[in-house]
């Protein structure tokens, strides 16, 4: 029972569970801590399969936590590795939400309850702006060129959402099908010359 594989799943279902009771504010906010645990720390993902993780996860429906459990679980131990991860990511929220459930309506007339959720509320702020930040320099970097074409679809991508209110599945649909349109072309050549 102690083979490495055994081992993964084991450290999957700790470090998920771990991050899942500590980090509030969901998947995004866990996204920092996640990099820290497994690119820089074992070393399982390197930075752009991290990126690449994020970019899947981001384009599925469900919640973030638990499509980031199962996504890095899958990638870093199969199968087993995904259940342990989703079921580490799940278990805090859960047992906290049954714990608070119950007294959650008592604890809203308490003044000093809302100041102290308006304080972890800007401290979320914070954790999801180093998510993006640390996302951003991986994702907009490369020859001139990527670099370019990731900078004009970041910045397409946050006024048509921003400031004209779409959708966030079609402005990644329409990521995904130019990224396809500018560089599909050389990922298929680069295949062929293999």
């Amino acid at each position: 029972m102690n083979s490495p594989t055994f081992q993964r799943v084991r450290t999957l279902f700790g470090v998920f569970c771990y991050l899942s009771a500590v980090t509030l504010g969901g998947g995004l906010a866990m996204l920092p801590l996640m990099q820290q645990e497994f690119v820089e720390k074992r070393g399982w993902m390197t930075k752009d399969e991290m990126v690449d993780t994020v970019a899947a996860m981001q384009s599925m429906p469900g919640i973030i936590a638990m499509n980031m459990g199962v996504l890095i679980g899958y990638r870093c131990a199969g199968i087993p590795g995904a259940l342990a991860a989703l079921l580490g990511a799940l278990l805090p929220p859960f047992i906290a939400i049954v714990l608070l459930a119950a007294i959650v309506a008592q604890l809203r007339q308490y003044a000093i309850v809302q100041h102290v959720f308006l304080g972890i509320r800007a401290a979320v702020a914070a954790m999801i702006l180093l998510a993006v930040v640390s996302l951003g320099r991986q994702i907009l970097k490369g020859d001139c060129f990527r670099r370019v074409f990731s900078w004009c679809v970041t910045i397409a991508s946050f006024v048509a959402l921003v400031f004209f209110g779409a959708d966030a599945i079609w402005v990644i649909v329409a990521g995904a099908i130019l990224g396809l349109a500018c560089f599909g072309k050389s990922t298929s050549q680069t295949g062929q010359e293999k």
